[in-house]
């Protein structure tokens, strides 16, 4: 209320074109007489209203959010939807320095870095504003006493069972008693974090892209070496980063995880892996360090070909196709490494392709004797969740190709070769 009056009073100074909204969490039976109360505050100043009614207990159920993250993740979906569907630039929210200073000492307890220590930002998302964050809660019950404005106080905000009215109501009392200025330095401690964060976001944003090796839809890929030239302080805020990257928020990863992630990079083995929050997986491997929401090997696959043409490989989402014709001049082993020539002299239809198994065989082009597959991705440093998407050609048991990577000596072209079967994986 002391908000939306405090706008009121300035719109016209700001050229402010204002609106109400409204969302019941579905968590009080008196929220239907506050949002008639704000409902007729918004009439009795001429200003749209718009408001809906959220699920919050079903959405922390089936998200597996706590109450308190399921309402806000609620909330802020609605305020985008209504700030678009009335065409506004910002959504002004009520937070004070009061909500500011409880904030900064409950992610403290919880271990927050700098980055949860700058407490909430005056501004997010270039939607989102809190113009009275740096005003007291005193001040704002004054203005509305000098003002004569009636408001709601929502019950739960006395309820000891969250956090941050127990940090309210008993913690911060009990602390003023060794220095009743501790609201004001929690205060001054976000203005300062937040400071030295801008400057770390802005170090992170120029370092980041480099290291990135590879990145699609739910998977990122640092270098390894380039991490080691990083200071620890940096190295810790491009995990950070790379986890946003994937999971589009930090929601959940504190910084054990990241401790994680940092012991992870430096052991020694070549190939290893942590399970995150969220279903992320950190995978080290041969110099990269892979973060995927896609931990989950393929699923195992096997397809008869049963002649020419394409064959789809739905487990992969990859396509070979094969062709049997004559030899052309002096044909040798493809020009790309996604396309093979094999001697078809010796080879007929049905063909086998399927996915790696243990046990599999073939002679590489180039060598005298056999290698095991599980070997020969060793040495390639396939890494080992990435194996199962690598197709095998096979003919009456015999490995043919190791799709985009080797031919198996015994079948390559030769000069006396006369037909040809070319395959291109896609």
């Amino acid at each position: 209320m002391a908000l939306l009056h405090a706008l009121w009073d300035i719109r016209g100074d700001w050229s402010l074109d204002l609106a109400v909204a409204y969302l019941d969490h579905g968590l009080r039976p008196e929220a239907a007489a506050e949002k008639s109360f704000v409902r007729q505050t918004a009439l009795g100043l001429d200003l749209p209203f718009v408001s809906e009614r959220a699920e919050v207990r079903g959405l922390a159920r089936d998200r597996r959010l706590s109450l308190q993250e399921a309402a806000r993740e609620a909330r802020y979906t609605f305020l985008k939807k209504a700030a678009a569907g009335l065409s506004a630039g910002r959504v002004a929210l009520g937070h004070t320095a009061d909500d500011q200073a409880e904030s900064v000492l409950m992610r403290l307890l919880r271990g927050s870095g700098t980055r949860g220590l700058s407490g909430i930002p005056p501004k997010r998302e270039g939607l989102f504003i809190r113009p009275l964050i740096g005003v007291w809660r005193r001040e704002v019950e004054s203005f509305l006493r000098e003002r004569g404005v009636s408001y709601r106080e929502d019950a739960s905000n006395r309820s000891l069972h969250f956090l941050r009215n127990r940090i309210r109501h008993e913690l911060l009392p009990a602390l003023e008693t060794y220095n009743p200025r501790v609201r004001q330095i929690l205060f001054e401690t976000a203005e300062r974090f937040r400071g030295e964060e801008d400057f770390w976001q802005r170090l992170v944003q120029e370092k980041f892209p480099p290291l990135v090796r590879n990145r699609e839809a739910g998977n990122l890929i640092l270098d390894i070496a380039l991490l080691a030239s990083l200071p620890p302080p940096l190295r810790v805020r491009v995990f950070r980063r790379a986890l946003e990257t994937v999971l589009g928020s930090l929601r959940g990863i504190g910084f054990s995880h990241i401790q994680a992630v940092e012991a992870l990079w430096q052991n020694d083995a070549p190939n290893k892996r942590i399970g995150l929050p969220r279903g992320v997986t950190v995978f080290k491997c041969y110099g990269e360090l892979l973060f995927s929401r896609e931990a989950r090997e393929p699923s195992s696959f096997e397809h008869l070909v049963s002649g020419p043409g394409i064959l789809k490989i739905p487990e992969i989402g990859r396509e070979i196709s094969f062709t049997m014709r004559d030899k052309i001049g002096a044909e040798n082993f493809g020009d790309r490494p996604e396309k093979a020539l094999l001697e078809g002299d010796r080879i007929q239809f049905p063909l086998i392709v399927r996915s790696f198994k243990a046990g599999d065989r073939f002679q590489p082009l180039g060598m005298e004797g056999q290698k095991k597959i599980k070997d020969f991705f060793i040495d390639q440093k396939i890494p080992p969740n990435r194996r199962r998407e690598i197709p095998l050609l096979f003919f009456q048991g015999q490995l043919l190709w190791v799709a985009g990577l080797r031919l198996d000596h015994r079948f390559r072209l030769k000069p006396e070769s006369r037909r040809v079967l070319e395959t291109e994986l896609r």
